[in-house]
This record gives structure tokens, sequence and C-alpha cells, in this order.
């Protein structure tokens, strides 16, 4: 690993919708990079979330320069965060894959946190030609499916499921939400995605994950039908937040993108 510190450039671009996406882009100076690689955050975090700029970063201290983004409405992005739905986040990585290629070069691994990683699966098989030469995908602790997180909106649900706008609490911060949201998780046919998809996969798991259980990860190694190698460490949490399960993550996913 290249000694030199990595350096961070934050960047602007505009989504499908026409909202400003905010990004940092972690890399080193002086070196042609490894690849490119897009990188995105869990559902309702941001791109300084600790799993997310931990791994970023650590990679690019490997020498690949990673493009992590905000998602509509989220962080520094501008957009209505309760107008987004699971499609957006999909066009907001495609949105992210026209930045690198038309300032970079064009990206050649997707990795998401989360539901992010479930939306990188679903943007590599959307026939987007930004994204056209990804030929890896990281899933770190997603669910297979996006309706998975509905199970986390509590009676939220059931105001939505009513046509009302209503609100969910995640990590302590209530976020609005409309109908809408709901309508567009459940008609996306994510198994259509994933069958669809051949591309090498490293889905990671966490083992003490209380948000996304183990089969989901199992569920991704089957309806896929590249190669794909499952990786769990064991004592992790959902965000990977202790130093030593963030050190084993950056370490299995470097390994993973040289082997």
């Amino acid at each position: 690993m290249n000694n030199d510190k990595a350096k961070t450039r934050n960047v602007m671009f505009s989504s499908a919708a026409g909202y400003q996406l905010a990004a940092s882009i972690d890399y080193l100076v002086g070196i042609e990079p490894v690849q490119c690689v897009i990188m995105t955050h869990c559902f309702t975090c941001n791109k300084q979330t600790l799993t997310t700029a931990r791994l970023s970063r650590g990679l690019a201290q490997a020498g690949f320069v990673v493009l992590r983004l905000d998602f509509t409405g989220l962080g520094e992005s501008g957009g209505d965060f309760s107008t987004s739905h699971f499609s957006s986040m999909v066009s907001d990585i495609e949105s992210a894959g026209a930045f690198l290629s038309d300032n970079y070069q064009p990206a050649s691994a997707l990795i998401g946190h989360s539901m992010g990683g479930t939306a990188c699966l679903a943007a590599s098989q959307n026939g987007c030609s930004a994204l056209s030469e990804v030929s890896r995908l990281v899933t770190l602790a997603s669910p297979a499916h996006p309706d998975h997180v509905l199970h986390h909106f509590g009676s939220a649900l059931l105001k939505l499921e009513r046509g009302e706008n209503a609100e969910i609490r995640v990590a302590g911060k209530d976020f609005p939400v409309v109908p809408g949201f709901i309508e567009n998780i459940r008609s996306y046919n994510m198994d259509k995605q994933m069958r669809s998809c051949h591309l090498p996969i490293l889905a990671v798991r966490a083992g003490r994950d209380a948000l996304v259980g183990a089969e989901d990860a199992d569920q991704i190694m089957s309806l896929t039908s590249g190669p794909a190698t499952l990786f769990q460490i064991d004592e992790a949490d959902h965000l990977f937040s202790h130093r030593e399960h963030a050190d084993i993550l950056l370490d299995r996913v470097s390994g993973w993108f040289a082997s």
C-alpha cells in the first residue's frame, strides 16, 4: 500500500432529474489509478457515513479512484428526499458513472453498503452506457430486494398504504416519505435484475447485523449467475463500525479486486 496520504476532491454534477448531486472523490496524487470505483451509502445515510468513508479512503490509499456520492436529498446533494425512491437511487449511480466517464475514466466497479448495494446491483443491469465497463460488484450487508427497507417503517407504512404522507425515524432522525416511495419500491423487479447479472460479485455480510439477515446475501449469491464470493465478518455490526472490522473489510475487498 502506498504511504502517500489519499486526497479528497469534492465535486457536484447533475442528476437525471436536474438536481445537483454532491460527491467526494478519494485518490492518490501522481499515480495511474488501479481502477475507478463508485461507492454508495445506506438508506438515509450519506457519503460521510463511517462505513463508506473508511472503505473509500482505504481503497484510495491502495491506488483506486473512488467516487462516493450523496443520493438525492441526502447529505450535500440537492433535491427532496421525500420524492426520492429506489429508482432515483439507481439513476443517481448512473449519473455518477457519467461524471466519471467524462472527467476521469469509466467506472470498472460498484460498491454499495446496505440498500446502496442493492441499487448498485440494479444499476449494473440497467443498460446505462456510462456503466458499460463495470466488471465487478461488491455488496456490503445489502438486502437482496429493496422492499426489505419497508420492514423498518413501522406504523408509517400503514399511512403510506392509505395514500397519506408519513415520516419514518432512522437513527434518531425523522425523514418525510410519500406514498410513491412504496409504490416504486414494490414495483421494482429485482429478481429480474439479479438473474440477468453475470458479473463477479463479492457479497459481504456482517455476523451481528441486526438490520439485514444472512439470507439476503445467500439470495444475491443464488439469483445472480456470475462468479459469486461470500465473505462474512463474524462479529461485525451492520455498519462495520469497529475499526478491526473495517480493516478486515478493506483487506478483503482490496484483495478480491486484486484476484
